[in-house]
């Protein structure tokens, strides 16, 4: 060779990415080693570690979560692990008094729905009909507003309301196929009514969804087949993420990638990890991203936010490889190989960073780019020099994480490997043995040290003989100073409440949630909640999770105290109407044993201003609750008796009797004698036959006692009412 081969660093990039990771990386990211060199020197600032995404386009996920018009430059939304998004209004027309409006969301599939919105506001949507069951929009009969969404899984046919309304504009070609999508259909009340400026004063409230988005392949799920994706699966770990996201690059395929590796990496994502809240999956991803963006900037910042880095195999096969704060060093460069050296203690103090600032994809602020307060955090600022140079603030954005403690400790790295020592080693031949490897134990001439440093790729010079190999010295603090939550984190932002309707009525509470088994065997879950002033119709949600995720939320049967009081019969009198006292709501036959179900409860002022929702009750594990009940309430007059309860686990009243003989001897044993089975909170019962509990039998030979009790699932039973003495 005639010329210098480090002298050119975009031959240098395209040498390194010559193979399969050529089609992902940008430019920017080819030629990151001579970046690294530069950076040794004393050229630039940052390159070294955030050169990919400091140049690289921003990526800002929570715009997506509204609805947009459709133009010429739109481009293909993608989405991965959970997130909100609104999406392209792709059609939108009138009919009579019906408006349409078809909003793609995102490339699919949609895996799940999680929360369904209408104009930012949290709705519930009937799943079977597709109508919307909160007020404002919830009628007697129906809705004005119906919400039907197809996943994206590219089996789409034609929307037959749109085939039907618009048959000049929408025919059985119009598939939209592979791309997550909803139909709203708005009913108009007449627009001189009042109810249509309550429901369309500002527009058609435009849709989106909560949801879980797209595959991916687990090397480790029993039965997984690459080559299959009908056996790829849901998931948030940050390694398989990104390799699916890869995936998608036309020049991989599956067979591009080491999974067996990418497996054990996955496992270690999945690990546990201390937060300041408890406990999480070490790396996670989830975010939104286009198609159109350039691919190097868009890996460039899934791998900085689940913390990964990629690698090649010695067969050429990609690698995901987790980023440890403690990295063991690959190999050892000795100064028995050392031709020249180089060093730099870090960026000048008036230039190098001081102040971290990190934002991450927040579902806490409702799936928007927020920033984490750190201001408390000692790692995060360093008092000494934002004296005397003032603030040089660092700020790392991480649009794939989704977790406030993920992102800090991945911040932390990268706020101190943005600090540190750099310097460049220049080796004889030796030192191509560094080729393909990321961590390099180098001696240091004079210092008696060998730290571990991360490397550059090296840059052989034939000419001399000679390879030049770019580091920075991973911070001691990383490797000396373990990840401590409870000193080193601060806490996620507080999590903003859903936009909801105002008005002045107070948040009611729920009071008890339980889930009983009739005697029949049919399951059934209640809840018990307050009644606040100014409402007066309730509305009752409920959702149940599996494996750790949550369902959308659904519709329950609310119903008030006395609601179901029978008449009286056979000449007697109905007793009198009595206001409610308590307020109940039910699922019936649900079955939730065993797993978590979350419970909510808010009322609306007929249908229209509305309280904000209760504090969600959670039942985690959902079992029978056995708990013993308050006795039974008995009410009425002497010719028309009834009994009740407020205890959302009672599934029976029961009437216990026992005799005895006139003449004074001993009481028989307590038996059972009439009851009423399939009993509900907040219903009158007066089926039971009442006598009080000392009544002499007929006849007066024998005198006969009576008690009354609440029974649970199992059979527990509770107080007793009206005792009578022994």
């Amino acid at each position: 060779m005639t010329a210098h081969a480090s002298a050119d660093p975009i031959s240098i990039g395209f040498f390194l990415f010559a193979g399969p990771l050529g089609g992902i990386f940008s430019f920017g990211a080819l030629v990151l080693a001579a970046q690294v060199g530069l950076y040794a020197i004393g050229i630039g600032t940052s390159l070294l570690l955030s050169a990919s995404l400091r140049g690289s386009q921003k990526i800002d996920p929570g715009q997506y979560k509204n609805v947009f018009e459709a133009s010429p430059e739109n481009s293909e939304v993608n989405a991965i692990g959970r997130c909100r998004i609104g999406g392209l209004k792709a059609f939108g027309n009138t009919r009579n008094i019906d408006r349409f409006r078809l909003v793609c969301h995102a490339k699919g599939p949609l895996m799940a729905i999680e929360e369904y919105l209408l104009g930012g506001r949290e709705v519930v949507v009937d799943t079977d009909t597709g109508l919307v069951q909160s007020p404002p929009y919830v009628t007697q009969a129906s809705s004005f507003v119906s919400f039907k969404t197809k996943v994206g899984d590219g089996s789409e046919m034609a929307w037959p309301d749109l085939m039907t309304n618009f048959p000049s504009l929408w025919t059985a070609d119009h598939r939209v196929r592979g791309i997550a999508q909803t139909l709203c259909k708005y009913i108009s009340p007449g627009i001189y009514s009042e109810k249509f400026g309550e429901l369309y004063q500002t527009g058609e409230p435009e849709p989106a969804i909560t949801g879980r988005w797209n595959k991916v392949f687990d090397p480790r799920a029993p039965g997984a087949d690459a080559h299959d994706a009908a056996t790829w699966i849901w998931s948030m770990n940050g390694p398989l993420c990104a390799a699916r996201i890869m995936l998608d690059y036309p020049d991989l395929t599956v067979d591009s990638f080491d999974w067996s590796f990418i497996a054990e990496e996955a496992d270690r994502a999945d690990a546990l990890v201390a937060t300041l809240s408890g406990a999480e999956p070490r790396s996670q991803c989830s975010g939104v991203w286009l198609s159109e963006g350039k691919r190097g900037d868009t890996m460039d910042q899934v791998l900085e936010s689940i913390g990964c880095e990629i690698v090649l195999s010695e067969a050429g096969l990609i690698r995901i490889r987790l980023i440890d704060d403690a990295p063991a060093g690959e190999i050892t460069l000795t100064e028995r190989h050392m031709v020249d050296f180089s060093w730099r203690s870090g960026p000048e103090a008036a230039e190098r960073p001081n102040v971290c600032r990190v934002s991450y994809y927040s579902p806490e602020r409702g799936y928007e780019m927020s920033e984490i307060d750190m201001s408390g955090i000692a790692w995060a600022r360093v008092q000494a020099e934002i004296d005397r140079y003032g603030e040089k603030i660092y700020d790392i954005e991480l649009p794939f994480c989704p977790s406030a403690s993920q992102a800090q400790r991945i911040a932390r790295r990268l706020f101190l490997l943005a600090r540190g020592d750099t310097g460049v080693t220049v080796t004889n031949m030796a030192g191509l043995a560094a080729w393909g490897l990321t961590y390099a134990d180098i001696v240091l001439p004079d210092l008696d040290e060998t730290p571990v440093c991360k490397i550059a790729s090296p840059r052989c010079d034939d000419e001399r003989g000679q390879v030049e190999i770019p580091f920075i010295v991973w911070p001691s603090e990383l490797i000396d100073s373990p990840w401590q939550p409870e000193t080193m984190e601060a806490p996620a932002p507080e999590p903003l409440p859903n936009l909801q309707y105002e008005s002045d009525i107070a948040t009611p509470e729920i009071l008890s949630a339980a889930l009983v088994r009739y005697t029949s065997g049919i399951y059934e879950v209640r809840i018990r909640y307050t009644h606040p002033s100014g409402g007066s119709t309730a509305e009752a949600n409920y959702r149940t999770y599996a494996a750790g995720l949550p369902d959308p939320w659904s519709s329950m049967t609310e119903w008030d105290d006395y609601g179901d009081r029978k008449a009286g019969g056979d000449g007697e009198p109905d007793i009198p109407a009595r206001p409610a006292s308590a307020w109940f709501a039910r699922v019936d036959g649900l079955n939730i044993e065993g797993i978590r179900a979350d419970f909510r409860i808010r009322w609306f002022n007929g249908d229209g201003d509305a309280s904000y929702f209760s504090d969600v009750v959670t039942l985690d594990p959902a079992g029978l609750d056995n708990t013993p009940p308050a006795a039974p309430a008995y009410f009425g007059p002497s010719n028309n008796n009834y009994f009740g309860t407020k205890d959302v686990n009672v599934v029976r009243i029961l009437r216990e009797k026992r005799t005895r003989a006139v003449s004074g001897l001993p009481w028989s044993a307590w038996a059972d004698d009439i009851w009423e089975d399939d009993v509900r909170p907040g219903v009158d019962y007066p089926d039971i036959i009442f006598k009080l509990g000392f009544i002499p039998a007929p006849g007066g030979t024998t005198t006969e006692q009576y008690r009354y009790v609440c029974v649970t699932s199992d059979g527990t039973k509770g107080a007793y009412w009206d005792p009578p003495p022994d």
